[in-house]
């Protein structure tokens, strides 16, 4: 399915990029539709594709007890970035499962580190904007974190 620039826009990773950049992301994007149930990949695959939700929701789990069972831990909604291991060249670190049926975009890993490579501007954009959302979830943890454990006064 073809990817509009609307659809780009609702990325936070894509919200500074131009007209240009975005037709150039277009171009390596392929949109999806996918049903609740469906796993987009699993901890401990290979790098793979990226995704930007569009709609929908996709959880993020991990096993846990030895892989006797599974905790979900973050939901990803509307713009929200998923599989960002991939542009790292990392195994996946947890299950994408969606959870209510979703659209999302894929781009090939590869395809976008490409561009990124190709057009610095780009690059810094998409890679600054990756860093923010992470270091988002990274506090979103840390206050789960102290919310089951509590503190120490």
């Amino acid at each position: 399915m073809s990817v509009t620039h609307d659809e780009l826009r609702e990325a936070t990773l894509f919200a500074s990029l131009g007209q240009e950049d975005l037709d150039g992301l277009a171009r390596i994007a392929t949109a999806e539709e996918r049903g609740a149930g469906d796993v987009l990949f699993a901890e401990g695959d290979p790098p793979g594709d990226v995704y930007v939700v569009v709609g929908g929701r996709v959880t993020l789990c991990m096993a846990i007890d030895g892989g006797e069972g599974e905790t979900c831990f973050l939901t990803l909604r509307r713009g929200e970035l998923l599989g960002w291991t991939a542009l790292l060249r990392r195994e996946r670190v947890a299950t994408a499962r969606v959870v209510q049926p979703a659209r999302l975009l894929r781009f090939g890993a590869s395809d976008l580190l490409e561009l990124c490579e190709e057009d610095h501007d780009v690059g810094y954009a998409i890679m600054r904007a990756a860093f923010e959302e992470l270091a988002d979830r990274l506090q979103h943890t840390r206050v789960q974190l102290l919310d089951m454990y509590g503190t120490k006064g």
